[in-house]
């Protein structure tokens, strides 16, 4: 293990988390803004498909170019590209302008994050699991508070462009010290097939069931959350603040899975992580559909597919980037564009259902969605036999030491 990399990437990813939650905090101070200055509420939307647009970009091109530049010089470009794209998205006052900027913060926070996982997943090539697990649970401890501190200094004064600029501060030092780290650590190895972007993985079975775990994972995380407080309050009467502490529950049990994961993912199997977390999804996600009327069961069961959803995107990360260890850099990005898919498709089609018949069917309609991770999980599983077998042919004979 590269600790020196590795804390690098622990300290970025919390950061990533902090950038994550950036807009969403400040939204209702960034709409209200616009709006007076004559913008539509329909105009104003238009920014959350523009931030996919560019995250899918940020993706693609980030996941390849890593493979191609290194993960470490594509952080810290990642990182100072960052930093000039919040300033300039922060002193924007047209709202092209600002719209232009929020997709340049998109694509390079989608390139920043890809590097990120790729880094982590090269620094601990005997751990993957481990590492990507303990990376994203840092990732949600960041996403959860910095709504809170950034909601405290809007609420004590702070300008909204402010907290933009001063997250671009952070990156702009971030990528100083990353830069600087990456000239004491030795060159960095690239192989010929990295260099020559061999995209063949793509079309392999595993890659693509892996592709669609993560937009599982991320189709029902995003729907949960960014429903649930709306139809809660709807569907149910409840409170405002018992309706959004959903998505703080959410958040901590998601934490508390991927920090589970890292301790047992590499003694029990990529494989067999993924199942059990199948089959905790399978079980618990119900809990959630039946519980829109009895608040101790939504908490139950939003907690539990929480603990549930935790460790498949890293864990599955972690898999890719053993069957595929030359090219974890596509790996990452390719794997991000399948999270942005679920974070856009899902979510539509649960208003849509929910706005036809209620969010009780839109929630069992999404558990449709689940009941395929179960079968996922047991083909990789059965590939990973395999290759652990072709590594160490004793186990293919049932020899033993």
């Amino acid at each position: 293990m590269n600790r020196q990399q590795t804390n690098l990437g622990l300290i970025g990813y919390v950061f990533v988390g902090t950038a994550a939650v950036l807009i969403p905090s400040i939204m209702p101070s960034i709409t209200k803004e616009f709006v007076a200055n004559g913008m539509t509420l329909a105009a104003i939307g238009l920014i959350f498909p523009a931030g996919a647009v560019g995250g899918i970009l940020g993706n693609i091109l980030s996941g390849i170019g890593s493979d191609v530049i290194g993960r470490r010089r594509l952080v810290w470009l990642s990182a100072l590209i960052l930093s000039a794209a919040l300033a300039f998205t922060a002193g924007a006052k047209l709202w092209g302008l600002f719209m232009v900027g929020y997709v340049l913060v998109s694509t390079t926070q989608a390139a920043l994050s890809t590097g990120i996982n790729a880094m982590i997943a090269d620094a601990n090539r005997e751990s993957r699991a481990r590492a990507l697990n303990i990376l994203h649970g840092v990732y949600g401890a960041g996403a959860t508070v910095s709504p809170l501190i950034i909601g405290y200094l809007i609420q004590r004064g702070l300008q909204w462009r402010w907290a933009l600029g001063g997250v671009g501060l952070i990156w702009l030092t971030y990528s100083i010290v990353a830069y600087l780290l990456s000239r004491t650590l030795a060159p960095e190895a690239r192989t010929g097939r990295a260099q020559k972007l061999d995209l063949a993985m793509l079309r392999d079975v595993p890659f693509l069931g892996l592709f669609v775990i993560g937009f599982i994972y991320n189709g029902v995380a995003v729907s949960l959350l960014g429903w649930v407080a709306v139809f809660m309050q709807k569907s149910a009467g409840f409170s405002t603040l018992f309706s959004v502490s959903m998505i703080s529950v959410f958040y901590v049990a998601l934490t508390i899975g991927r920090f589970l994961c890292a301790a047992y993912a590499e003694r029990l199997g990529y494989a067999k992580t993924l199942l059990v977390l199948a089959f905790g999804i399978t079980l618990t996600y119900p809990l959630v559909v039946l519980g829109i009327n009895n608040p101790l069961l939504m908490v139950t069961g939003v907690f539990l597919t929480g603990l549930s959803l935790s460790g498949l995107f890293p864990t599955s990360l972690a898999y890719g980037s053993r069957l595929y260890p030359e090219q974890t850099g596509t790996l990452s990005g390719t794997l991000s564009v399948a999270l942005t898919l679920g974070s856009m498709i899902p979510p539509l089609w649960t208003g849509v259902v929910a706005s036809i018949w209620s969010f009780q069917v839109a929630l069992g309609v999404n558990y449709l969605l689940v009941l395929p991770l179960i079968f996922l999980a047991l083909y990789l599983g059965r590939i990973e036999r395999r290759d652990i077998e072709s590594r160490d042919p004793q186990l293919a004979t049932g020899a033993t030491q």
